[in-house]
């Protein structure tokens, strides 16, 4: 069978592991170097990484896997009917199709945006790297899992940072749990601005709608816009992202989506961990081992500096500290999911059990 994959993120060389030894595995992507661990940028920004430590797998690792990896390549069209790829180098049969084509960050178009900068790629890493290395300060606009992690990584290397949030609350979570991040990390000096509108920058301000906030480095990290336009220009049906089933098929038969790019009943997962999870049911899928992903079921571990932070399962509004690091939510008296604040093992725990009660 040949299966050609679009996108060499996390999600895409999971994928090509798991069939590379039964199948033909082609994996078409528009960066030119291999695949990187995306999840250590941030540590790398703060020099807490080497930029070797990024690359897992050599050119010549793809190779020994019989992974055909076509660097510096652009996706143009999916002819769905004849079954063909269409790119800059070239056309490409397919048997199974996939999209692991990533997201891109959302852009924050105010006076000033083109001095912003955004944290995807190593590309952006290296420009980023060295802007906060000159200044010896970084302004976060987003208070997001990704821009709590690098305002982690930064301050304990006694960089300066502001974090500055729109909403009142950190990554959607209530307001005690805020509290309890807000001040692990301020005790290493980050600072937050949180229920703020942004509105312009100036020189190195950063004006929002209640102060003005000192900002030679300005990190935009407000989220995700998933990368469609292949599966939009080829007919394939689409929202925010590509609509996909708890099988990643999407609306044109044997093309799947998995990764960033993807999108169940209106949820975008938006993490490398759930991105191979999702490679791991899809390979099941095509080797006819019945399937399927729960994306209903959240399991995020995140580390802010020297503080982990585990989100397990579905939460309500309904919230109870059972300990001083754990706290549950409540459907129907059920515990349904928790957040875990320092202890990984103890998610863990928490993540097998709330698993098998589903």
């Amino acid at each position: 069978m040949k299966v050609v994959i679009v996108g060499n993120g996390p999600g895409g060389v999971e994928l090509a592991k798991q069939l590379s030894e039964e199948h033909e595995v082609t994996i078409v992507e528009r960066e030119t170097v291999p695949y990187y661990t995306k999840p250590m940028l941030s540590h790398y920004v703060a020099g807490l990484a080497e930029e070797k430590s990024l690359f897992p797998y050599p050119i010549d690792w793809y190779e020994k896997k019989g992974i055909r990896l076509l660097l510096g390549t652009n996706a143009k069209r999916i002819d769905s009917e004849k079954k063909i790829l269409e790119t800059d180098r070239g056309n490409f049969e397919y048997d199974v199709l996939v999209l692991a084509t990533g997201a891109k960050p959302r852009a924050l178009k105010i006076p000033g945006w083109e001095r912003m900068y955004t944290l995807r790629t190593i590309k952006d890493a290296k420009r980023l790297k060295e802007a906060v290395e000159r200044e010896k300060d970084l302004l976060i606009i987003g208070g997001g899992f990704i821009g709590l992690e690098i305002a982690g990584n930064l301050s304990k290397r006694g960089i300066k940072v502001r974090v500055v949030e729109k909403m009142t609350r950190l990554m959607g979570l209530d307001e005690e749990l805020t509290e309890r991040i807000k001040g692990e990390l301020e005790k290493h000096g980050v600072e937050f601005y949180l229920g703020r509108d942004v509105e312009r920058i100036e020189n190195d301000v950063l004006v929002t709608d209640k102060e003005e906030i000192p900002a030679r480095v300005i990190l935009c990290s407000i989220g995700i816009v998933p990368e469609v336009s292949l599966a939009k220009e080829s007919g394939l049906d689409v929202n925010k992202g590509i609509l996909v089933d708890k099988t990643f098929r999407t609306s044109k038969p044997d093309i799947y989506a998995i990764g960033d790019c993807a999108e169940h009943e209106g949820i975008i997962c938006g993490t490398a961990k759930a991105a191979m999870a999702h490679a791991k049911v899809l390979a099941n899928t095509l080797k006819g081992i019945p399937d399927e992903y729960d994306f209903h079921f959240r399991s995020s571990y995140f580390k802010f500096g020297d503080f982990p932070i585990a989100i397990v399962g579905e939460l309500t509004d309904r919230g109870e500290w059972i300990d001083s690091e754990t706290k549950s939510f409540y459907r129907d008296e059920k515990i349904v999911g928790v957040v875990v604040l320092s202890d990984v093992r103890k998610a863990r725990e928490w993540e097998e059990r709330l698993r098998s009660t589903r």
